[in-house]
């Protein structure tokens, strides 16, 4: 073999080196389910965008023919929702892949983004009888008091990187008038981990050994969902810094 083949040979099997790691650290990332009942071009921008990409796998139903399971996705962007296929909705009827993936999503407790413009109720807003539209809104009410987040296209990757900002919710802190004991935390259990996407998955198992206070590394990404899980569960998340190895909350 000469000289340029065996360079040739050398780069070729190098660039394959590159691309198993890739594909195995895309294996890895959790994955975002978008929803839709039909083909369209809306859904796109969500399944290209690069933000979204750095940390999510997205993967289409209807491509899937709709043959999956919420478990497998730590949330679902939906499009495409009629005014039929919200009542079937809010009354459990699942009669399409579209309203039972949909259904199957909010009874397994997963946070679903539904796209504002493409709610078709809200296009009959101005001309629908008050007591009739009083009457379908009812039904997206309800599947927002169910867990269901609505917000405009361009909204949703920030939604799923950074979370809901909670209105009139002020940082909590030490009162100025009072001292605050300080907790005794010989006894908390603490963990490190050290994968660059912590996912809900990864909270609940620490939450399930009775972690209370976990280390990760300084450019490491929290979904969404990590953070609401680990507030909720009073998990204390710290980042650990690269230089002195102190940790900081995050």
């Amino acid at each position: 073999m000469d000289m340029d083949a065996l360079i040739d040979e050398i780069c070729r099997r190098v660039q394959q080196k590159i691309q198993a790691l890739e594909n195995r650290t895309e294996d890895t990332k959790p994955a975002i389910l978008i929803l839709t009942p039909d083909h369209g071009t809306a859904c796109h921008e969500m399944l290209e965008d690069e933000k979204l990409a750095e940390c999510y796998r997205t993967e289409c139903a209807l491509l899937k023919e709709y043959q999956c399971s919420p478990a497998d996705y730590e949330a679902v962007v939906a499009y495409g929702m009629s005014n039929e296929s919200l009542g079937k909705i809010a009354y459990g009827i699942f009669d399409s892949g579209y309203t039972r993936l949909f259904g199957q999503s909010i009874l397994a407790g997963k946070k679903i983004y539904l796209v504002e413009e493409e709610i078709e109720l809200y296009r009959y807003k101005d001309t629908a009888p008050k007591a009739y539209y009083g009457c379908l809104e009812a039904s997206l009410e309800m599947l927002k008091n169910s867990g269901v987040t609505i917000a405009s296209q361009s909204q949703i990757p920030d939604l799923i990187l950074h979370g809901e900002p909670e209105e009139g919710v002020e940082p909590e802190g030490p009162s100025k008038d009072c001292e605050v004991p300080k907790k005794d935390e010989s006894c908390v259990k603490e963990a490190v981990l050290d994968k660059r996407v912590i996912t809900e998955k990864d909270m609940i198992d620490l939450g399930n050994n009775r972690v209370r206070k976990v280390t990760v590394g300084e450019k490491a990404i929290l979904t969404d969902l990590a953070r609401e899980y680990a507030s909720k569960h009073r998990i204390a998340v710290l980042r650990r810094g690269t230089s002195s190895g102190k940790g900081h909350n995050l």
